[in-house]
């Protein structure tokens, strides 16, 4: 049995091991911190770094396609200056939209995407999608179809609208790009009965076997490799449009068989409203109503 002096010795041994215990606890905690704020901070740089970059490449660009259009339109006879300036809008236009998916997918990664919910005129931005690739389907001698449920009539819908115009984008690209000459590309829009968004694009192409209808969602995936590949590419578009969709609580599917060309479905419910504003979107203006009042 130990005496009194040999236990107060052992407990005040074991009092100065615990105190230095939580001294060095102190210190991994205040590194963890640092570590935190240097991460938060990294995060902050990395955010402001992808909107800088991204308006100083989309501006130059923007400018270019516009000018490349105002050439254009004043060869009015169609001659040399008109095919070149033709040829510039649809090399920087092609430029844009792969730029516009790489800075998407950085925005995902570092997790910086937010919706911006607002009402949308649906069809107002499908038709403007649609125009987006008359182009480059008409250089293809491909055909887009648009469907919409009332005619020219808007469609309202509580969505993002930049967000939604991205996912159908990438839908309709890889539509046109994997659709042989002469054949049509349907991309029809809908409303169920349960309020679900519907907005689909179907291709003639070769189609996609049944066990790479999940890789294809796989960023940085192709189901052809190698530089003899016969369609361009990053392997971002697919796996950019679910994962945006996914932000919106929606989904992206595929139906497709080899040889029966591919049906993609993107379902989205209507999302609510942050902070009560009432914001209207037609095609890409947005345009703010003020409050919206809680029920």
């Amino acid at each position: 049995m130990k005496t009194d002096e040999e236990l107060i010795h052992e407990l005040t041994i074991r009092f100065a091991q615990s105190r230095k215990a939580f001294s060095d606890l102190s210190v991994v905690n205040r590194k963890l911190v640092e570590m935190n704020r240097r991460l938060e901070q990294s995060e902050a740089f990395k955010s402001n770094f992808l909107s800088n970059i991204r308006n100083e490449i989309n501006n130059p660009l923007n400018a270019i396609i516009g000018l490349a259009g105002e050439l254009a339109a004043m060869d009015r006879e169609g001659g040399e200056v008109a095919r070149v300036a033709s040829l510039i809008c649809s090399e920087a236009g092609n430029l844009d939209f792969q730029l516009r998916n790489i800075f998407v997918a950085a925005e995902l990664e570092a997790g910086a995407v937010d919706p911006h919910i607002v009402h949308v005129n649906m069809a107002a931005v499908l038709r403007d999608v649609v125009e987006m690739f008359r182009c480059s389907a008409s250089e293809k001698s491909v055909d887009i179809e648009l469907d919409l449920p009332h005619g020219d009539g808007a469609v309202e819908f509580a969505t993002d609208a930049e967000k939604v115009q991205v996912i159908v984008a990438n839908l309709l690209a890889n539509a046109v790009e994997f659709s042989p000459p002469g054949e049509t590309v349907n991309v029809s829009l809908a409303i169920d009965d349960d309020g679900l968004l519907r907005i689909a694009v179907r291709d003639r192409g070769k189609g996609i076997a049944g066990e790479d209808h999940q890789r294809i969602f796989d960023r940085f995936v192709q189901l052809e490799n190698g530089t003899t590949r016969s369609h361009p590419g990053h392997g971002l578009g697919l796996s950019i449009a679910r994962a945006l969709a996914d932000l919106l609580q929606g989904t992206v599917t595929v139906e497709s068989a080899p040889g029966a060309g591919a049906l993609f479905t993107a379902i989205l419910p209507p999302n609510s409203f942050a902070g009560g504003e009432n914001v209207f979107a037609e095609g890409g203006n947005l345009f703010l109503f003020g409050k919206m009042s809680e029920k």
